[in-house]
This record gives C-alpha cells, structure tokens and sequence, in this order.
C-alpha cells in the first residue's frame, strides 16, 4: 500500500488534465456535433474493455460465480443514479434544455465518486490500478466535452462550468480515498467485490450512455466502429502481450 497515495496523486493530475482538455474545447471553438462521435466510441471501447479483460477476471478469481451479483449490483446502481437523478451523457445539440441544479450535481458527483472507487481499489490491485486509470481517463474526456457542450447550450456561464469539472475532479480522490480507508488491505475478498462492482459501473457506462451517443451524433459509423475496435483491442494488448497482471 505504501504507492498508493503517490499511484493516486498521478492518476488524479492526469485525469484532471484530461477532464480540462474535454471540458475546454467546446469554448474555444464551435465543433460540429460529428466530431464527437469517434471520441466517444474509443471511450467506450476503452471502458468495456477495462471491464471484460481486467476487473472481471480480476473478480472472479477470488469470487468465483458469485462476482455476477456484484457485477449486476454495479449496472443497477448507476441505472438508478441516472434514471432517477441526472442523465450522465445526454444529447448535446438536440436535448431539450438541461437545468444544472441541486439534483444534477448530486447524480454527477455520485457517479464520479464511483470512478473513485473503482481507481482506489484498482490501486490496490496489483496491475490493475493503471488499467482503471486508462479507463476512467478516455472517459472522462468525452463526459467533459459532452456535458460543457450542453451548458453552454443551455446558457450557463464558463465560472459555473469550471465549477461543475471541479466537484466532477474532486470526487474522484475522494471515493479512492474511501475505498483505500474502507476496504482493509487484508481483505482480498472485499476488494474482490468492489472491483467487480466497478465492472458494472463500467458496462452501465460503456453500454448504456456513450454507445448510445454515438448513433446520436455522428453519421460515419464505420470509423466509429472502429474506435470502438480500437478501445477494445488496446485493453486487450494490456493484458495479453504487456503483462499488467
């Protein structure tokens, strides 16, 4: 445990840098809605791939057949979270209007703090923690651009948009810390089922928002089938030729 705090002070720098980069571009230029599409399919290929090669063998080694219920625990608790909260990707040029209130911020800070946990117990994983830290950093990038593009959309200033990346970044640390505080580091079998609860975030978010977004926005299917391709073999090669378990 003694890289822990060193592994998530680097993983959170570069994922806030990755959540700058997607959450700025849409105020300096006007991006054409297509543009997005690709981005989002490497994203989603990245997180199922994170899920099917890394955490769900991970899992299962220690949980056995059991780690499907942590996984569908996983799915459902981000589907409540979004179904009932916030909507984590909506549409960005075609939603209706999106107010950012007490209860998005809650659904967004939620959802973030299960990133959280899941890089917290990936750290403590060993070979696993850099796998999360990919996933969560190609998903971000897209979130940011998506959710700034709707704001801006929807009229809300630049302060409070920093603002909205802010609690996003923060809440990140935050569930890591939880997880490293919460799960005893003698305990395989609780992290066991905190990575196998992640699988499911990560499926929920692959299958469920940026799959879906891709059909929304852009018409040239065939790169963004392959993007979506590419994400998954990257995380495929991570396991299977560069040894990261």
């Amino acid at each position: 445990m003694s890289g822990f705090f060193p592994s998530l002070g680097i993983y959170t720098a570069v994922i806030a840098a990755a959540i700058l980069v997607g959450g700025m571009l849409p105020t300096l230029r006007d991006w054409h809605r297509e543009r997005l599409g690709t981005i989002l399919s490497l994203g989603a290929g990245i997180m199922l791939g994170s899920a099917f090669f890394h955490l769900l063998p991970d899992a299962y080694d220690t949980l056995g057949r059991s780690s499907g219920v942590w996984v569908l625990l996983g799915f459902l608790f981000l589907y409540f979270i979004e179904k009932f909260i916030t909507v984590h990707i909506c549409e960005v040029f075609d939603c209706e209007v999106h107010h950012l209130g007490v209860a998005a911020f809650v659904g967004i800070a939620i959802h973030s703090l299960t990133n959280g946990i899941a890089l917290g117990s990936g750290i403590m994983t060993p070979g696993l923690g850099f796998v999360v830290f990919l996933a969560i950093s190609a998903h971000k990038t897209p979130e940011a651009f998506s959710l700034t593009s709707v704001l801006l959309h929807s009229g809300v200033k630049k302060s409070m948009i920093l603002l909205v990346h802010l609690v996003t970044l923060s809440m990140i640390p935050l569930g890591a810390l939880m997880a490293y505080v919460l799960i005893p580091s003698a305990d395989p079998l609780t992290i066991a089922k905190a990575i196998a609860f992640s699988a499911g975030t990560f499926i929920h978010i692959s299958l469920s928002d940026l799959l879906p977004e891709v059909h929304k926005l852009s018409s040239d299917k065939l790169l963004n089938f392959f993007a979506f391709v590419a994400g998954l073999a990257l995380m495929w090669l991570l396991e299977n030729r560069f040894g990261t378990h």
